[in-house]
């Protein structure tokens, strides 16, 4: 039940703009120029093992078409679900270049953003990214563009891509320092996605695991991790827990990485589901079918941004999990960023998977 439930609770979306919650999106920012990749006689590849094939049958040429240039990186694309579902969303991140100006909310600039080369296939893209100006990071070019009482005073936060941005490590370092003010009447939710964990050795995801434990140890301050299924593989192994993908049912695995990191909860999504496990429970919500998929690109980033708002509200996990679900889904059918009446449409219109709130193994 749901997605029934989650469009009741849409509603809440729609109270006076005053009532919105503010929820900070950083630190990263990319220009994401996307291209269909065109193979033997001209006609478009449409899936990556088919451009593997070609490339080993020696064709060394394959002309692009450009498809689109638009915002990108993990934080504008959760800032942009942020702002599509009414909340006061706040973007820090690199930002200098006019395509950021459309954006329709508050935004801070760091510099300049990173390239990131988008090969779109029919139902997956793969990702070409040119060398960033990430690498140096800090949290003194954070407190150059914006007051810390702004970022530590807000609602949510949704910090990503640490991957690229090593020197997030410094903003969680900050929040221990730092965290919001003793007489804030609720706890911050912080939804971390570090992106793709496979590329980093196991010393530096270590060492940023123990830093999110450390952070979620203060009072104030409640960790989610939230991975996607490849990259909570690499948790576990990193973490010596099930490193070999057997012998352990789902639901141990989540609750046996949640307690190895000591986090207030980790977040699995993927094109099958979403699972939550927290000290007290675990929790399933299946996917929104999807019926043609149009882009994959940023649906991750889009659970994020809606998980915040979830979590900002004080939603049950079961609810937060659908609501990520479904602006999650409904990017990857529309390539558009769901507003909540372009959602009560979108479940409306598509019969719903229901789940007893369980993990299956």
């Amino acid at each position: 039940m749901s997605y029934d439930h989650l469009r009741d609770r849409l509603a809440e979306f729609d109270r006076d703009e005053s009532d919105s919650n503010r929820i900070v999106s950083l630190p990263d920012g990319s220009i994401d120029r996307r291209y269909a990749v065109d193979g033997d006689d001209g006609a478009r590849i449409d899936t990556p093992a088919e451009l593997g094939r070609q490339l080993e049958s020696n064709r060394e040429t394959f002309p692009l078409t450009p498809v689109d240039t638009r915002p990108g990186g993990q934080a504008t694309n959760a800032a942009q679900q942020i702002h599509a579902l009414g909340e006061d969303a706040t973007l820090v991140g690199y930002l200098d270049h006019p395509i950021f100006e459309a954006l329709e909310f508050e935004t801070y600039s760091m510099g300049t953003p990173a390239v990131i080369n988008v090969f779109a296939f029919d139902d997956s893209e793969v990702l070409l990214p040119e060398p960033g100006p990430t690498d140096d990071w800090s949290i003194d070019a954070l407190d150059t563009v914006i007051d810390w009482e702004r970022v530590v005073g807000a609602d949510a936060l949704c910090c990503v891509n640490w991957v690229s941005v090593r020197g997030q490590t410094d903003v969680f370092d900050r929040l221990r320092t730092n965290p919001p003010s003793p007489s804030s009447p609720a706890t911050l939710p912080i939804v971390v996605d570090p992106g793709a964990l496979g590329i980093p050795d196991d010393g530096a995801v270590s060492d940023f695991f123990e830093t999110l434990s450390e952070t979620d140890a203060v009072d104030s301050l409640a960790v989610v991790l939230n991975v996607n299924p490849q990259e909570f593989d690499r948790t576990a192994a990193v973490l010596g827990i099930d490193a070999d993908g057997s012998g352990e049912s789902v639901r141990e695995r989540l609750a046996a990485v949640r307690t190895e990191l000591g986090v207030t909860a980790v977040v699995v999504h993927g094109s099958e589901a979403a699972h939550a496990a927290t000290a007290d429970d675990a929790v399933t919500v299946p996917m929104v079918e999807i019926d043609d998929p149009s882009d994959t690109t940023g649906a991750g980033d889009r659970f994020s941004g809606a998980l915040a708002c979830a979590l900002a509200r004080g939603w049950a996990w079961e609810t937060a999990l659908a609501l990520g679900n479904a602006c999650a889904a409904h990017f990857v059918e529309t390539a558009a960023t769901p507003t909540p009446d372009q959602l009560r449409t979108f479940l409306e219109n598509r019969a719903e998977s229901r789940s007893g709130g369980e993990i299956r193994d």
